[in-house]
């Protein structure tokens, strides 16, 4: 064991044991008192023994996570412990949970009769021989020094707002505000007009006290919330939640337990402003215009493209941000846009594809809110269809398109017969997206007709170039539509978004690509199409957007379809 790592857990065992059996210089709560002064308990020590004195602090749940490591020079003079030997090398202040506190107007016998205290203490279990020797001290900061300044606003909001309440409420649980600030994760999300803090914010001991005498809705607690929501400019406040594969829906006239198809964070729980009205399953599955006037939502721009959404009835992640700006620039989409706009490019020669409708367009099977569709329109693809089953999630794609200055036109009631068809048809806008409130193992029905709208006046659909499949954790139950709608002259792209270990993705890279050229093949089969020709697929990369549990990642297949290997070119 190196010398510091050594020190380190030396040092924290003692701090352990003057926690828990002297703590002579502590205080159980801080105080908000303007007659009190409050000192933290920090370590002094070289930058190379930082990470071990840190190890070993956090082991013992001692490191102060809401105050920064700052070097020694943010210490004002006058609040300097000295400390025997060479001074030429910078040190670090390592904040603890430990306080000590003085009224204010002690005169300086009483703060060194203190100093001499701790000196004394850590004398006699050894500390201050060791510290000395290894130039690692122990010293006193009072809070909020240049120093010692918060992370980040919401941690001095929450430090605020809970010294700002009654000291009887948190002295009758046994509770301090150190021990709520240090169990309070630093991590926190703004989608204006709401700060939403992470899944497990009020998890911890401290909190689940808290919590189980003050409700979050108690006036306590909102005060608490509404300093948060208002130091970083936020109308809101909630709690994260997870997407359940199931949904649980209690109420007086239905309890079921359903497959969550529509995506739905059930689970996010509100802690301050107006969320408009809760869910309820008929709101859920069937919300009126009405409905979404009244609900709360959100907006956020990645990659310069605007998406909004309701957060108790859609979900968003900001994990894909990758992906979407991926999109953006990737030479495939590219190559449609400028193909689509006058040339195609074949075996290093450029031919003319005045014989081919003109423009491009993606296919988003799994369009949520416009995750992936936006990147492509901003991208150049002239139309987007897009398929989608929650109408939550639909309204939000409908106002993030106008957000960004695109327009769209919703389809919620398909034809059966070849006159409603036809009817239907005449019906289609001209509009950058084209969105179906539909299962997308229909999808082939619709993009049929669309093809069919060749008459004058009808609006005609470019070249489907792309389609994206994107759910999780498999998209394989649309591969088989995906290779029935990508042109059958030009060739496309299937981008099909998988979950795999990480020691899996190479084998399921030629899995995959296995399963969509035999699929291919087999769709070409009964179409008759000519045995002069080979249709083949190709994965021309795997993109690993993010993690998504331990050992499994979300990855990304880049699947080509040509049409033209092993056959001349046709003018």
């Amino acid at each position: 064991m190196k010398v510091y790592e050594r020190i380190a857990i030396e040092i924290a065992d003692i701090i352990v044991r003057v926690a828990e059996k002297v703590r002579p210089f502590r205080v159980d709560k801080v105080s908000n008192s303007p007659h009190m002064k409050d000192y933290r308990l920090c370590i002094l020590a070289p930058r190379i023994h930082v990470k071990g004195l840190k190890t070993a602090l956090e082991k013992y749940n001692l490191l102060d996570k809401s105050i920064k490591i700052t070097p020694e020079k943010c210490i004002p003079e006058e609040e300097k412990e000295e400390v025997d030997g060479p001074k030429e090398q910078s040190r670090m202040i390592i904040p603890t949970t430990e306080r000590a506190s003085l009224k204010e107007g002690d005169d300086l016998l009483d703060f060194v009769r203190l100093d001499r205290q701790k000196k004394r203490l850590l004398e006699k279990i050894g500390l201050h021989d060791l510290i000395q020797n290894d130039r690692i001290s122990v010293i006193n900061l009072q809070e909020r020094t240049a120093g010692t300044t918060p992370r980040n606003p919401v941690m001095k909001a929450l430090r605020d707002s809970l010294c700002a309440l009654p000291d009887t409420l948190l002295d009758s649980l046994d509770l301090t505000v150190e021990e709520l600030l240090t169990s309070f994760p630093t991590t926190y999300t703004i989608y204006p007009p709401m700060l939403l803090l992470p899944i497990h914010a009020l998890n911890s001991p401290p909190w689940k006290k808290l919590l189980s005498k003050h409700d979050v809705q108690s006036p306590a607690l909102q005060s608490v919330w509404k300093c948060l929501a208002t130091t970083v400019g936020q109308t809101n406040v909630a709690l994260n939640a997870g997407i359940p594969f199931k949904q649980d829906f209690r109420d007086s006239s239905l309890d079921s337990i359903s497959e969550n198809f529509l995506r739905s964070p059930v689970d996010l729980r509100p802690l301050y402003g107006n969320f408009g009205p809760p869910p309820t399953p008929d709101r859920v599955a069937q919300p009126t215009q009405q409905d979404f006037l009244d609900a709360f939502w959100v907006t956020t721009m990645q990659n310069g493209i605007y998406q909004t959404w309701a957060p108790q009835y859609t979900m968003f992640s900001r994990g894909n941000i990758k992906e979407k700006a991926r999109l953006l620039t990737l030479p495939s989409v590219l190559s449609s846009v400028s193909e689509g706009n006058g040339q195609i490019e074949f075996n290093g020669l450029k031919h003319p594809s005045s014989k081919f409708r003109t423009g491009s367009t993606a296919v988003d099977l799994y369009a949520g809110i416009g995750y992936f569709a936006f990147s492509y329109k901003k991208a150049g693809i002239d139309k987007v269809l897009c398929w989608e089953l929650n109408p939550w999630s639909i309204e939000g794609l409908r106002r993030g398109a106008a957000l960004n200055g695109w327009s769209s036109q919703i389809f919620t009631i398909f034809p059966r017969s070849d006159e409603e068809w036809q009817e239907w048809r005449e019906s289609v806008k001209d509009v950058d997206f084209l969105i179906f409130q539909q299962s997308n193992e229909d999808a082939l029905a619709a993009i049929c007709q669309l093809a069919r709208n060749t008459g004058s006046g009808n609006v005609q659909v470019p070249t489907i170039r792309h389609v994206n499949c994107g759910f999780l954790p498999s998209s394989k139950e649309s591969w088989e539509i995906a290779i029935r709608i990508i042109d059958t002259q030009l060739g496309g792209w299937i981008h099909a978004h998988e979950n795999i270990g990480v020691q899996d993705i190479d084998q399921r890279k030629e899995e995959v690509t296995s399963e969509l050229n035999e699929m291919l093949n087999r769709w070409r089969g009964e179409m008759g199409a000519c045995g002069s020709y080979r249709f083949w697929v190709k994965c021309e990369h795997v993109e690993k957007v993010k993690t998504y549990a331990p050992g499994v990642m979300h990855v990304v297949f880049d699947l080509h379809i040509n049409w033209f290997k092993d056959a001349e070119f046709l003018l």
